[in-house]
């Protein structure tokens, strides 16, 4: 099955997993990476802002394009800025391909770089009926040699305030010397509209997890359920927008029942003002279970990690329903120790900007936000 215009065969060496907290070496890293790229470029992004850091990108992209390397960019229609359509409109005539993961019925200037081939009402009708499903990945795969995946979009809010930016708290990491085809694969699918369910049966074993079809979205959820339940030592959870549902309250419930060290790492504050209160919805089940729930202060926390024993993840995926039923995901299982190491340090450095819920104050503090976050 081909799945690569441009397909690359990957020089294996060793593998190599370096993982960035900090925003301004992941970004430098990347456009070092395009700039170096021999053959192909596949970045793929739910955000693209239009600021001083995408306009860097924007460059090393054209630059990469001019020097006929083959650039693939895929926005999602939601988090393309108002200004994208001209961004794209540089980037195609530097040479590169662009388009939109279902763009919004109303943005008509981006139907053209639409994946869908549709036009006029079939088109509108597609857009309107697919408007609920959205393209969450960050992935940026250079020469299927080197890929960058994580919680990061092109926004210059990840930056320090010091660069213009947010200072929001995010998890990244660069993968090689690895076999990066079913990278490859899972965005040429997107791309090209090709048969999800037929791509998902040739995806081999891989440390990536995929959610690009509903069988896949099921067999990863029960694993990340057993995972939960199996656990031995430790749960470590940080993510931005937790909102679980039944089944997960209950796995992590009983695995701390079982004395299994369960702490979530949630934000205070977040960029969508109601989460903080819809997590706090469940926060009382969860504390009278043994949890320990810390809330990230005074900046953004956007990053998604998962530590369950010594099986660890980096990625796009929230613990909520968009991204559990909706949303396109990718993330990826650590396979070194030393990057298992650093991940369960990172944890423990960002408790220190952190505040442990008090068990028997929560009840009596923030009763309105909680009251609402339910109703949500």
């Amino acid at each position: 099955m081909t799945n690569s215009i441009n397909k690359v065969e990957p020089k294996l060496t060793t593998l190599q997993e370096v993982i960035y907290t900090d925003a301004n070496r992941y970004f430098d890293g990347v456009i070092k990476a395009i700039n170096e790229a021999e053959k192909s470029i596949d970045l793929e992004v739910y955000i693209f802002d239009h600021d001083d850091l995408s306009k860097r990108i924007v460059e090393a992209l054209m630059h990469a394009a001019k020097r006929n390397i083959h650039v693939r960019v895929l926005v999602d229609g939601v988090g393309a800025c108002m200004d994208f359509y001209h961004i794209a409109n540089q980037l195609l005539k530097a040479g590169a391909d662009v388009k939109i993961f279902h763009p919004l019925p109303w943005h008509l200037e981006q139907w053209k770089l639409s994946l869908s081939h549709s036009k006029g009402i079939t088109k509108l009708l597609h857009l309107a009926a697919s408007i609920n499903k959205r393209d969450h990945r960050k992935l940026t795969l250079i020469d299927q040699r080197s890929a960058w995946l994580g919680s990061l979009n092109i926004s210059q809010k990840h930056l320090p305030r010091k660069n213009k930016g947010e200072s929001w708290r995010d998890t990244a990491i660069e993968i090689s010397g690895t076999d990066l085809e079913p990278l490859q694969m899972a965005f040429d699918t997107c791309w090209h509209k090709s048969s999800m369910k037929q791509s998902a049966l040739y995806l081999p074993h891989t440390p990536f997890i995929f959610n690009f079809t509903r069988l896949l979205r099921v067999k990863q959820r029960k694993r990340l359920l057993r995972r939960i339940e199996q656990a031995c030592d430790k749960i470590w959870i940080t993510n931005a927008y937790f909102v679980p549902d039944k089944h997960l309250l209950e796995a992590l419930a009983y695995a701390s029942y079982k004395g299994v060290d369960v702490r979530i790492l949630l934000p205070r504050t977040s960029d969508i003002f109601f989460i903080p209160w819809a997590s706090a919805y469940f926060y009382g089940k969860l504390l009278k279970s043994g949890i320990r729930i810390f809330e990230f202060q005074n900046r953004m926390l956007h990053a998604k990690t998962f530590i369950i024993d010594d099986w660890a993840t980096i990625g796009s995926s929230n613990l909520n329903r968009r991204s559990l039923h909706h949303d396109l995901e990718l993330d990826y299982i650590l396979q070194l120790p030393e990057s298992k190491l650093k991940l369960e340090r990172d944890f423990e450095d960002d408790l220190k900007e952190s505040e442990e819920l008090d068990t028997n104050k929560f009840e009596q503090t923030r009763v309105w936000q909680r009251l609402l976050g339910g109703l949500l």
